[in-house]
């Protein structure tokens, strides 16, 4: 049966692509990838969802902004490459190796166009099931953003959202971190309705 897009936290890993310094001022609302992913990362520490952060080239690049690195916790793996694709020798082997149940791989980050796309396409070809979080991924221009969630699409992953999946992660409102969730999420509808600039809500 084909996967229909089903997720559930012993079962999926968060990969935060490659969101470094020096792309700040070349992203097309990189707040805005940030904001979102500052919000999926501590929604999946709650649910103790894994979370991978990936790096490309961070000696020229930089490093992974600091209002991200601050949610990291010690669990939280980082891995430098300078493949286009996360999706490094390097990572499939500590999937392999520490994540045996893996069957959802959720992606925020930059740029949708490149690496999240070539990330996307070796995940699917290795098995998972990949969903892109479409309010948290970027590219330099919106063109290249939207055409990305379009060929990502065609070739099988599910284009959601940071909420979307949070609530597919929890299912129900008697989960036990359903009290900790919902101020989350309040927390991310209040900084899109005072800051609407930052939205990556079209599609």
């Amino acid at each position: 049966m084909k996967s229909v897009g089903k997720v559930s936290p012993d079962t999926s890993l968060l990969f935060i692509c490659d969101v470094q310094s020096k792309f700040e001022n070349h992203i097309f609302k990189f707040n805005g990838v940030v904001n979102q992913s500052k919000y999926m990362i501590k929604i999946c520490n709650e649910l103790k969802v894994p979370i991978i952060f990936t790096e490309q080239y961070p000696k020229g690049l930089g490093h992974t902004v600091p209002e991200l690195l601050k949610e990291r916790n010690e669990n939280n793996k980082i891995f430098e490459k300078t493949l286009y694709s996360m999706c490094t020798n390097e990572v499939l082997d500590h999937l392999k190796q520490n994540h045996k149940d893996l069957k959802s791989i959720l992606i925020a980050g930059i740029e949708a166009h490149v690496c999240v796309l070539q990330s996307t396409l070796d995940f699917l070809e290795n098995g998972y099931d990949v969903h892109i979080l479409s309010d948290a991924v970027s590219s330099n221009n919106n063109n290249d953003r939207l055409n990305a969630l379009k060929r990502m699409k065609q070739s099988g992953a599910f284009i959601t959202t940071t909420e979307t999946i949070t609530f597919q992660l929890t299912r129900d409102a008697k989960h036990k971190s359903f009290k900790k969730i919902v101020p989350l999420s309040q927390e991310r509808r209040e900084y899109l309705l005072a800051n609407p600039s930052s939205s990556l809500s079209k599609l």
